[in-house]
Formats: structure tokens, C-alpha cells, sequence
């Protein structure tokens, strides 16, 4: 029976995974995000829902990108309206997988990332040497470093849940601004500004990492993130 239910979980986490990747190739394009923003607009309340639902997907499905949902509710919401809809799904998907995570042990999570990653990130100096918050506090922070697998190898590490949480969620708003501001800017026309944002945010990205690379601790975990 247990192997049925596995195999049962599998088909629909692949067909949940295939359903996604549809809707994330619609939002990939600036005339799918139109399209889409306003489908989301006619359907009042359950637009919030779909937006939350889709931001929590995303994070379990950690291999799809995160930017064209949080680009779409800045679209639908303006910068501040979508930051809170994303922050909702963001903190719903990190409380949601940290414990399931926790109670299903490590062997899950190295069937989904694989266990050398995982074993690399956990035996780290910066982790050894107790920076584990600061790794969390950094790679969260840094737009365009991929962070959601960090939710899943979160809950190895040796910090308590809710700075966990904490972490994962409101550290997370240098990327989420940026998107929101830009997906508002897009739906008012300003495009010039949505531009100016992504290629400040870029350069300010680029100095910061730069300036944490001289440290081989961070550059450690860079780079384990990185493969």
C-alpha cells in the first residue's frame, strides 16, 4: 500500500510540475504576463489566492524560477500590494517545507537535491564555524542567487525555526522589491524605469557578492550553491 501511495504522490507531483512549467512559460513573456495579469485582475479575491498558490508552488518546485510571479504581482498589485501577496506564499512554502522536511528526514531531501550537496553545504567552514545565519542571511538577500533549495537544507542546519523562517522570508526583499517595482513600472508603461531598476539592482548585486567572494568561507558556499 505504502508503495502505491508513493508512486501515487510521484504521478501527481509530475503532473503538478508539468502544469507549472506551462503557466511559468505563459509568464516568461511580456505579452503572457498581459495576458495573464489580466485573467488574475477579473477574478478579484481569487487572483490573491492564485498568485499566493503559485509563489508557494514555485518554492517546492525549487528549480523553477521565481521572478516572472513576483514581476506579475507587481504588475496586478503595485510594488507593495504584490511584495505582501509574494511575502504570504514565501512564508506559507518555507514553514511548510522546513517542518515536512524535519519530519521526513534527511533521505528525502537527498533524493531531491543529492546527498554530496547536501553533506558539502552542512560541513562548510562558514557553517562549522557557526555562520550558518549569516550564510542564510546573505544568499537570501542577494537577488539572482538561487535560494529556494536552501529551504530544503534549512532545516539541517543548526538554526531554530523560526529565525529560520524569519530569514528565509523577510531577507528575501532586496529581489522581491526589485521585481514588484519593475512589474508595477511595466504595467504603468514606464518601462525606462523598470530597466534603470534591474540594471542598479544588478551592479549593486555584483559589488556586494564581489566584496563577499574575497571571503573563502562565502566563496565556498557560492560556488557548492552554484553546482
Amino acid at each position: 500500500m505504502k508503495k502505491i501511495l508513493t508512486v501515487i504522490s510521484i504521478l501527481i507531483t509530475i503532473a503538478m510540475a508539468l502544469l507549472l512549467w506551462r503557466v511559468f512559460q505563459t509568464l516568461m513573456t511580456e505579452s503572457g504576463r498581459e495576458e495573464f495579469r489580466t485573467m488574475i485582475m477579473d477574478l478579484g479575491v481569487w487572483g490573491y489566492l492564485i498568485i499566493i498558490g503559485l509563489t508557494v508552488s514555485q518554492v517546492f518546485l525549487f528549480f523553477l524560477p521565481g521572478e516572472p510571479i513576483e514581476l506579475l504581482a507587481g504588475m496586478c498589485y503595485g510594488t507593495f500590494g504584490g511584495l505582501i501577496v509574494i511575502y504570504i506564499g514565501v512564508f506559507l512554502s518555507s514553514c511548510l517545507i522546513f517542518f515536512l522536511v524535519r519530519r521526513v528526514g534527511k533521505a528525502s531531501v537527498y533524493d531531491l537535491i543529492g546527498k554530496e550537496k547536501v553533506d558539502r553545504i552542512e560541513n562548510s567552514k562558514l557553517v562549522k564555524n557557526g555562520g550558518a545565519e549569516s550564510l542564510l542571511l546573505l544568499l537570501f538577500a542577494l537577488p539572482g542567487i538561487p535560494k529556494d533549495i536552501l529551504v530544503y537544507i534549512g532545516a539541517f542546519l543548526p538554526v531554530n525555526a523560526p529565525r529560520f523562517i524569519l530569514l528565509s522570508t523577510l531577507f528575501r526583499f532586496p529581489g522581491i522589491i526589485t521585481s514588484t517595482i519593475v512589474g508595477a513600472s511595466f504595467a504603468e508603461g514606464n518601462r525606462r524605469f523598470a530597466i534603470t531598476m534591474y540594471v542598479i539592482t544588478f551592479i549593486l548585486s555584483l559589488i556586494i557578492l564581489k566584496v563577499f567572494l574575497k571571503k573563502d568561507s562565502f566563496r565556498e558556499i557560492i560556488e557548492i550553491n552554484k553546482d
